[in-house]
């Protein structure tokens, strides 16, 4: 038996269709929702659409994403993971409505089913949960689906990212994937259950790129071990920047989080930094930033400090091998 959670896919892929693929962590990437006390977890049930906030610019980020880079749109494919109850599905996708995001399908975790385990443990757990999902979800996507994966920083979707990217694409030996996810808090029947998923998957690299919010830690510098497959992003706008550079949106994208950014109280200044930021971490290279900020404009990028080139720190070797930081592997 797998982790319970509750799944929706409303897209049906052609035999031979290839592209990107965005899957979008909800909780804290998306939304501010509280996991962080039983009191939010309580509360969480009884939120109505109009009680949930979005992240400052995410909303329009994910528009963009949906759009891609031209002028029409390409309704690029979109999903949700949630940890929130199976039961708020409607809500949230009233708050998606109300925020214009057009999106494919949706994973929840089923609380319920978790109730009826007796595995309280599991209403917290979400390495497990999210792996579950992950690779549920791959079964349903054409080999030429090339995943994009966001998420943040208050619980484990780095290393979940990492750990999905490596196991799809055999980078983890099948005698050491069980031994992993102990070593990490899965429990042993959810453990089993995820290799199973995993050993029905062909072997395919099939994630492009992750992407993580910044929240909870005040620096980048604490996610450098995961650069450069996971681009870890000050905000909306970073990782704007990014999908910008990777042709994933467009400039006039770009311009569009920005304005919202903008009218919520954020300075261009600000919005200068992080360009400079996110040069001096390869995010982009500078010659890409100095073409954007020109696109852009003074009104929203003022030229500020010179764009830099990377710092050595965050120049990482081609071709060195898993995703997954060394030092999170059981010795």
């Amino acid at each position: 038996m797998t982790f319970p959670l509750s799944s929706v896919n409303e897209r049906t892929f052609s035999p031979g269709w290839s592209g990107e693929v965005f899957v979008c962590d909800i909780d804290r990437t998306y939304l501010y929702t509280r996991f962080s006390s039983l009191q939010g977890l309580a509360q969480i049930p009884f939120e109505f659409a109009i009680d949930k906030r979005d992240i400052e610019g995410m909303a329009p980020l994910l528009r963009e994403i949906r759009r891609g880079p031209g002028h029409e749109s390409r309704h690029t494919p979109l999903y949700f993971i949630s940890a929130s109850p199976a039961q708020l599905r409607p809500v949230i996708q009233r708050k998606m409505l109300l925020d214009g995001l057009e999106f494919d399908g949706t994973v929840f975790k089923d609380w319920l089913g978790v109730l009826a385990s007796f595995r309280l443990r599991r209403l917290k757990e979400q390495l497990g949960f999210k792996l579950t999902a992950l690779l549920l979800h791959r079964a349903e996507l054409p080999e030429g689906a090339h995943e994009v994966l966001i998420g943040d920083d208050m619980e484990s979707d780095a290393l979940t990212f990492t750990l999905f990217a490596d196991a799809v694409a055999r980078r983890i030996p099948d005698d050491r994937l069980l031994q992993v996810l102990l070593h990490h808090g899965v429990g042993l029947e959810d453990a089993r259950a995820i290799c199973e998923l995993r050993s029905d998957l062909p072997a395919t690299d099939a994630v492009k790129r992750a992407y993580i919010r910044m929240e909870r830690h005040a620096s980048p510098d604490a996610f450098r071990e995961y650069w450069p497959h996971v681009a870890i992003c000050l905000g909306a706008f970073q990782m704007a920047l990014c999908l910008w550079h990777e042709g994933s949106i467009s400039h006039e994208g770009v311009e569009r989080v920005a304005a919202d950014l903008l009218s919520h109280g954020h300075a261009p200044t600000d919005l200068a930094d992080r360009l400079v930021d996110a040069c001096r971490r390869g995010l982009l290279a500078r010659e890409a930033g100095l073409r954007l900020r020109e696109q852009l404009g003074p009104d929203i990028l003022p030229e500020g400090a010179p764009l830099p080139e990377v710092a050595p720190e965050w120049v990482v070797p081609q071709g060195h091998g898993r995703w997954t930081p060394a030092r999170l592997w059981p010795q």
